[in-house]
């Protein structure tokens, strides 16, 4: 007998779009999904390039310059448990508006930055924006877009490399045209600000009505996974992707300013590291969408940024490019490969969020500590060869458990009994 439609309840129908509202087509969410990325890493990009007069400025040691990279990420891992948590609350959509409020505010902060703690101070508040909105944007892509997911994630990721690289390059000459490092990097407030009036334009078109405890037959699990074993491996493989990436995005600058290369040539090649990541930030997804085995990527990416450091352990100026190149496709195509293996595992748009909460809360928090390792090593041994030397065995160490990411890992749920809170079926069947 035909079962007769499940009602959606009030807390469902007040997440959809209102009634007679067109959606917004998916090619122009992914447009939005990959502006956001933008945005997301400009914050962390436009420092390097700029600290020599930051430095200058507010006197700061090998490892306070760390620190005004670290603090950012580190807050960014302890605050998207916070945008997961908001998202489950008001709406992942809003949630995202929230966040990218709060980046406004965290970079136009820097304004104002004339002591080292009104610094740190704005790389926090951004941080939090950051991280709450990394840790929705997966979950949104995997809602909104889910049979071009592969794709979508990519373009993202390509956003959030195309940031850092933009705000690298353009960080010198808004110096100079706009007087002085603090202007060049408040700038990226008001292009955060821009970006939130678009998306909340775009918000009433987005909203989809999400899995809900109130209805019939379905539990919905918003508490982060700490108990799954898979939720482990991938931020096992996550971190490690943060740390080699920003370990590149932190120290790649300095490394060649001390060599002797021209400010802004160095900060050419820190562009340069950014831009390689772009081709294996829009390949490797794309493949992802046709297979099902990750590991020969896995392990591609890792060998990648494995090679590229050892050329900056062994001849950093005679290996620039090769360094560069190798160095920038493995971190681009890594950290892409952690976005997929994080929606490949997960069931439900719920599964997704809490998953990337505890993932990016993990990653990021010891992503942090990264540039602060190099900065601190670099103090006690005048060189940034015993840092990049930990990053070396870090991947070689991650290369070995590679075989643990078979293709039928899924998220598991001890506090349900089974593998996912609510499967993709159950969900359109909620919302028909």
């Amino acid at each position: 007998m035909t079962q007769p439609p499940v009602p959606l309840p009030r807390a469902v129908a007040e997440d959809a779009a209102p009634p007679g509202t067109k959606l917004l087509p998916g090619w122009l969410f992914v447009a939005m999904a990959t502006f956001i990325g933008l945005n997301l890493r400009a914050a962390l990009g436009s420092v390097p390039p700029l600290l020599p007069p930051i430095t200058d400025e507010l006197g700061l040691s090998s490892t306070t310059q760390g620190m005004l990279t670290s603090v950012a990420i580190l807050f960014t891992g302890l605050c998207a448990p916070v945008g997961q948590k908001l998202g489950a609350r008001i709406g992942p959509e809003r949630a995202t508006a929230v966040m990218l409020g709060t980046l406004a505010v965290g970079c136009s902060i820097r304004l104002v930055a004339d002591h080292t703690w009104v610094f740190l101070l704005s790389s926090a508040v951004a941080g939090v924006g950051m991280g709450g909105a990394t840790a929705l944007l997966p979950s949104l892509i995997a809602h909104h877009v889910p049979k071009i997911r592969g794709i979508a994630m990519g373009l993202y990721s390509t956003g959030l490399a195309m940031g850092v690289a933009v705000a690298a390059w353009i960080a010198v000459p808004t110096d100079a045209w706009l007087g002085g490092w603090k202007p060049a990097l408040a700038l990226w407030g008001l292009i955060a600000l821009v970006t939130l009036a678009l998306w909340l334009c775009a918000t009433p078109r987005l909203r989809r009505a999400y899995p809900s405890r109130e209805v019939t037959g379905l539990v919905v699990n918003h508490r982060l996974p700490w108990r799954s074993r898979t939720a482990w491996w991938v931020t096992w493989y996550t971190t490690a992707a943060m740390i080699i990436g920003f370990s590149g995005l932190a120290w790649v600058t300095p490394l060649y300013v001390e060599l002797g290369v021209p400010d802004q040539r160095a900060a050419g090649y820190f562009v340069a590291f950014q831009v390689v990541q772009l081709a294996g930030m829009l390949t490797l997804p794309w493949l992802t969408d046709y297979t099902r085995d990750r590991r020969p990527l896995l392990a591609l990416v890792l060998v990648s940024s494995a090679v590229g450091i050892a050329c900056l352990l062994i001849d950093p100026l005679g290996l620039v490019w090769p360094a560069m190149c190798l160095f920038g496709t493995g971190a681009g195509g890594g950290s892409t490969l952690a976005l997929v293996l994080l929606v490949d595992v997960a069931s439900s748009q719920a599964d997704a969020a809490r998953l990337s909460g505890m993932v990016m809360l993990v990653a990021y928090v010891a992503g942090a500590f990264a540039p602060v390792l190099l900065g601190v090593l670099h103090d006690l041994t005048g060189a940034y060869t015993a840092g990049y030397s930990v990053i070396l065995a870090l991947i070689l160490g991650v290369l070995v458990t590679i075989p643990a990411f078979r293709p039928d890992r899924r998220l598991e749920n001890p506090a349900l009994g089974h593998p996912a809170s609510v499967s993709p079926s159950q969900g359109q069947s909620a919302r028909r």
